[in-house]
């Protein structure tokens, strides 16, 4: 069994949320990135994370020698009745921006990948 799979592939449950720091975009802003990244895919988001995989998009904003430096954590999950797992695959990275646009920017690369590996895992078979 693929560790993607669930009962119905066509909706994914989400978690977008910002880990510590201030951060140059919004908690909507980032949550409605996601959401409109895992549409663009043809997958209906739902958000939270509804007991099969789930996708769970992690900002950390620091301010480093007055520079702005983000680590996006972008993982697939399963939520147990008690306890979260998150797989080994990050889809994230480190970066530093300036300006909102680009940390959507590396925000949208980074989930179009997971979900590019999603739905290879649930309809190319």
């Amino acid at each position: 069994m693929n560790a993607l799979e669930k009962a119905d592939p066509n909706t994914l449950g989400y978690v977008a949320r910002f880990e510590e720091g201030a951060c140059l975009i919004t908690e909507r802003e980032l949550k409605d990135a996601v959401a409109n990244i895992i549409k663009g895919s043809e997958i209906e988001p739902k958000p939270g994370r509804r007991g099969e995989v789930h996708l769970s998009v992690g900002v950390r904003c620091l301010d480093v020698d007055q520079k702005s430096v983000f680590s996006l954590s972008i993982r697939f999950g399963r939520k147990d009745s008690d306890s979260t797992v998150l797989y080994v695959k990050d889809y994230g990275e480190i970066f530093s921006a300036m300006e909102a646009e680009a940390v959507l920017h590396n925000i949208k690369i980074a989930v179009e990948a997971a979900m590019t590996d999603y739905t290879l895992a649930s309809f190319d078979r």
